[in-house]
């Protein structure tokens, strides 16, 4: 029983010791790898510091912001703004999709959406907007739409 083990042990030895020798030009070239990534973070560092510097010393970003020409930047609404923005404006969704230009669908799928609304068309942030800087009497005469009794 005891050669067995001896034997167990030797052959474990031999293996370890196999792995060990095939597993050495991997290690060094993972040790190299790992050399480059870490000039190339020092590189990547030295560069934006230096962009940083000349963006001071011109006194402007090196990438300018394209501007929005309807004021739109920034405009956002969650569907719960799209929901409560109706109700204000006593309108249904299909007429706030035809203050929109949108489709009916669009507007349910917006009243849906927790969050922000991802737009698809460039201009619905705009009248989206607009729509938002109405009161009840402008979004019903727009929908030439008529109060009741009159």
């Amino acid at each position: 029983m005891s050669i067995m083990n001896e034997l167990k042990a030797e052959i474990t030895r031999l293996s370890r010791k196999e792995i060990k020798k095939e597993l050495e030009p991997v290690k060094r070239v993972n040790a190299a790898q790992r050399g480059l990534i870490a000039n190339l973070r020092r590189d990547v560092t030295a560069l934006q510091k230096e962009v940083a510097r000349l963006q001071k010393a011109a006194g402007k970003p090196a990438v300018p912001a394209a501007p929005e020409a309807d004021g739109t930047k920034g405009f956002w609404m969650s569907g719960k703004g799209v929901r409560s923005l109706r109700k204000r404006l006593g309108i249904t969704q299909i007429e706030l999709s035809k203050l929109a230009e949108v489709s009916h669908q669009s507007i349910v799928r917006w009243e849906k959406t927790a969050g922000k609304i991802p737009f698809r068309k460039k201009e619905t942030p705009a009248k989206m907007q607009q729509i938002r800087a109405m009161d009840k009497r402008t979004a019903w005469a727009a929908l030439g739409k008529k109060r009741k009794g009159k």
